[in-house]
């Protein structure tokens, strides 16, 4: 082995790393692309239910599901123009499995 050939890299090796990171960058772009398309897909067949809903499902009144949601327990997905608070059914559903343990 040469004396000090470790640092004197050769353009050769340096050519190849850079193509190897380019590889590596393209697949962890398609591997972003495919996850952000699942989950796009997955909130297409969400569900969604309105606070009456969440209240008589949890068994809870208007001021407690609004502790609740100070507390981090169930999370308001979407409002309408009106104000109106939308819930995700899984959240609901979690919520309720929660206070019944």
């Amino acid at each position: 082995m040469r004396k000090n050939s470790y640092n004197n890299p050769s353009t050769k090796t340096d050519a190849h790393l850079l193509q190897a990171l380019h590889i590596l960058f393209t697949e962890i772009q398609k591997l972003k692309t495919a996850v952000l398309d699942s989950i796009q897909a997955d909130d297409d067949k969400m569900e969604l239910r309105d606070t009456v809903f969440v209240k008589d499902t949890v068994g809870v009144s208007d001021r407690t599901l609004l502790r609740y949601q100070n507390l981090g327990l169930i999370q308001v997905y979407q409002r309408d123009k009106g104000g109106k608070k939308y819930f995700k059914l899984d959240d609901v559903l979690r919520l309720k499995r929660y206070l019944n343990s």
